[in-house]
């Protein structure tokens, strides 16, 4: 239940993501699906690396700021159309994650992460979790 819970909040913020390009700004971005990917990426990498979990998910915000930068810039001064710029940035963020992680994936089980770092010591796991998120 909790694991549902978790990535409904998570995917939640993904989908307010693609409604506010669309319907506030009128940009039919496609880009979040692969920056959230690319900013957990980073994130996940820094914190095995042995980076604080504040700074690696700080970062990681950064790098998926970045790849939203590259669609703008890609629809502004590459004359793309917006639609096709945000779906080349999701592609090319594909590979460019299976770069930063060196592999498919990256287990965190024994790394501090946001969540461990937050967890009050009253509360079980599964009320935390979607406290931080």
């Amino acid at each position: 239940m909790t694991a549902a819970l978790d990535l409904g909040l998570i995917f939640g913020l993904m989908a307010l993501g693609v409604y506010l390009t669309f319907r506030i700004l009128d940009f039919a971005d496609l880009t979040i699906d692969g920056s959230f990917t690319t900013g957990a990426a980073t994130a996940a990498i820094l914190l095995v690396g042995g980076w604080p979990p504040l700074a690696a998910t700080a970062v990681g915000g950064c790098v998926g700021l970045v790849a939203g930068l590259v669609t703008g810039l890609l629809n502004t001064w590459g004359k793309i159309h917006p639609l096709l710029a945000g779906i080349l940035t999701q592609i090319a963020l594909y590979s460019i994650n299976l770069r930063i992680m060196g592999g498919p994936n990256i287990p965190l089980i024994n790394d501090a992460t946001i969540f461990t770092i937050l967890q009050p010591e009253s509360l079980p796991d599964y009320w935390s979790r979607p406290l931080v998120l």
